[in-house]
């Protein structure tokens, strides 16, 4: 399995650099194109027992060569769009789960894997805001689950800065939530009984940012809360009721 994330990981690699070898090309002449890169550092917060927050040092790269985008974690064709309403279809990497030989608490427990979700996301923007409709699905047979995410969020804009907190929702379906943070019945111990939390909805908060430095570089942050449904807090190999992800790094323009 981690092959094959690997394969999908430098598959979305190779399809970032050629949009970004397009934007270098276009740059001059098309707006649109472009291609920022730089290092950033990844922090997640999980809410399995015993679990130390995950820190994952990652090149922070937003590549556009119109109707492709590359950002970070996801890749993207866009399929249509007018003044205010856009449809993607999109690739996105998952970093849920966990290694299950990190904690004592998770002996007898097998890896729940990360994996590559695909889907399309609908948007909507006017003044008073972008809202977005997301629908993904397991790529890569680990979960065989579905995601769907609702979210809002309102950009402001400064000289050099624009800061952009957000709000929504994710309904996760019950294959979803059952391969993160169930239990299976071979991996019930004295303690920790199989458990399925079934579908189970999630409530989030975020806030992205960044700072144009100069004409080269720019520096991004971006911080997602997350409270978790309660039939995932009652899960016993859980012992947070929310995940938080943190990231920050520096772009530079070619």
């Amino acid at each position: 399995m981690a092959n094959k994330i690997l394969i999908i990981s430098l598959t979305l690699l190779v399809c970032s650099a050629g949009l970004a070898e397009g934007g270098k090309q276009n740059s001059q002449t098309d707006p649109n194109s472009i291609f920022l890169l730089g290092p950033g550092t990844l922090i997640t917060v999980k809410p399995y027992k015993g679990m130390d927050p995950t820190i994952y040092p990652i090149p922070v790269i937003t590549a556009v060569s119109t109707p492709f985008y590359f950002s970070i974690d996801t890749a993207a064709c866009r399929l249509f769009s007018d003044s205010n309403m856009t449809f993607d279809i999109i690739g996105k990497l998952r970093l849920d789960g966990y290694y299950a030989d990190k904690s004592d608490d998770f002996e007898g427990m097998h890896d729940r894997n990360m994996t590559v979700d695909v889907g399309g996301e609908f948007g909507i923007s006017g003044d008073w805001g972008n809202l977005y409709a997301r629908i993904l699905t397991d790529a890569l047979g680990q979960h065989d689950g579905q995601e769907y995410r609702l979210t809002y969020a309102k950009p402001f804009k400064f000289e050099k800065a624009k800061i952009s907190p957000s709000a929504g929702v994710a309904l996760l379906s019950s294959n979803l939530a059952d391969y993160y943070y169930g239990v299976r019945d071979d991996e019930a111990r004295t303690g920790r009984p199989a458990y399925n939390p079934g579908a189970s909805v999630n409530w989030f908060v975020g806030l992205d940012a960044n700072y144009q430095l100069n004409d080269d570089w720019t520096l991004l942050t971006s911080i997602t809360y997350y409270w978790l449904d309660s039939d995932i807090r009652n899960s016993p190999i859980v012992n947070k009721d929310y995940t938080i992800s943190i990231l920050a790094g520096a772009m530079y323009r070619f």
